[in-house]
């Protein structure tokens, strides 16, 4: 057999290996603001924050794969140089030089962020085996449906600062589950509660119960908390995405006097030291409106159009319910995010420096939704995640 039969695979695999990796860094290097007339459409939204989160859950694979990519489109370069194989190394190595690029800002915001250097940590596309709770309960009722709380306890007798972790899933779906930071927080010393709260339906609109659903987590905190060695005076509330709105919304709301638990009493609420809100959803209204998914997400969260119910969405804004006395706030996010927008939240946490409030916002380079964090794999993102949360719960909790 001649070298050139032997080398079609080697084209076949480059091809489609720089196709795919070309096309997943695009939407990492690109500005967000590019892409939206195709974030308008709720299914080329969903195939670009699909293609992203799966590229950011790769991880380093994502550099080792353009590698490979590369050395396939060399070899068949070799057998013959002709205009489609001239292409196919172009693209292989625009891919190469793209995932170095964003994996060389991810490694420098995880020294600069405290994380540290890992190298063979992010190589791991593999979920992490994150340990599940130590005990399910139930903290409330709420029209006849149970709500429930996974407790993480940490090693130790003492009484123990207490995370109220709030699961995302755009209002209508999600659910308590083992992630990144439930079992990491317990073994740092935090009792984490990852609770239940009411999903939204097309004939529920959830906008005034979910919020007051936290409400009824803390307030089974203070009443039942010490007696499952919880410390109800070190409690800090903590929500990804969709949770990162109810986390900030029921922190300021809880510190103003202005939250209603579903169940259980206002009496009951322990004083909530910190709150941080990953990627979180923090306005319904402007720019996250005019893409595809954010509209349905309203539409069913909210029950209609910002124009048929301004005063809902207002009432979600965490902006709206903030006080210089409101808790200290860290706020982190994937400056490529085509789900939850980074321009409304950055402009959120600028409202609320100006306010007063204590505030860190940590930017986490060319990754979208989650951060790489999701799905439970060992990645840059996840380490600055970990890490952020740590030391803000450390300054302010603990």
């Amino acid at each position: 057999m001649t070298a050139e039969p032997r080398r079609l695979p080697s084209l076949i695999v480059a091809t489609m290996l720089a196709i795919v990796i070309a096309l997943s860094q695009l939407p990492a290097i690109l500005p967000s603001s590019w892409l939206q007339p195709l974030l308008a459409s709720p299914w080329s939204q969903y195939g670009i924050v699909s293609i992203s989160v799966a590229r950011d859950e790769l991880g380093g694979w994502v550099v080792l794969l353009a590698i490979v990519a590369a050395l396939l489109a060399w070899r068949a370069l070799r057998a013959r140089r002709s205009v489609v194989r001239r292409s196919v190394g172009a693209v292989a190595g625009l891919a190469l030089l793209g995932s170095a690029v964003t994996s060389g800002l991810l490694l420098y915001t995880s020294i600069d962020q405290g994380a540290g250097f890992r190298p063979f940590a992010p190589l791991v596309p593999t979920a992490g085996g994150h340990g599940g709770p130590d005990e399910t309960l139930t903290v409330g009722r709420a029209d006849g449906e149970a709500l429930r709380a996974d407790l993480y306890r940490p090693s130790g007798d003492e009484d123990a600062p207490v995370v109220l972790y709030i699961h995302g899933g755009g209002f209508d779906g999600g659910a308590r589950n083992p992630n990144a930071l439930n079992r990491y927080l317990a073994d740092r010393g935090y009792a984490v509660l990852d609770v239940d709260y009411r999903l939204a339906r097309p004939d529920r609109p959830t906008w005034d119960l979910a919020t007051a659903d936290i409400g009824c987590a803390l307030s089974w905190l203070g009443r039942e908390g010490p007696a499952f060695g919880l410390d109800t005076e070190r409690v800090a509330l903590l929500g990804e995405s969709a949770g990162g709105n109810l986390a900030l919304n029921a922190a300021y709301r809880s510190q103003s006097g202005d939250l209603e638990p579903s169940c259980g009493s206002a009496d009951d609420l322990p004083q909530v030291s910190a709150v941080i809100g990953g990627y979180p959803v923090v306005d319904l209204t402007g720019d996250e409106a005019q893409t595809g998914l954010g509209r349905l997400m309203g539409e069913v969260y909210i029950g209609g159009a910002p124009d048929e119910f301004p005063d809902r969405y207002a009432a979600i804004d965490p902006a709206s319910h903030v006080a210089a006395d409101s808790p200290p706030t860290l706020v982190y996010h994937g400056t490529r995010d085509h789900l939850v927008l980074p321009g409304p939240v950055e402009d959120f946490v600028a409202t609320i420096r100006e306010a007063g409030v204590t505030t860190r916002y940590t930017a986490i380079p060319a990754t979208d939704h989650g951060a790489g964090s999701l799905l439970g794999t060992s990645t840059w993102g996840t380490g600055i995640i970990q890490a952020v949360v740590v030391q803000w719960l450390d300054a302010h909790v603990a």
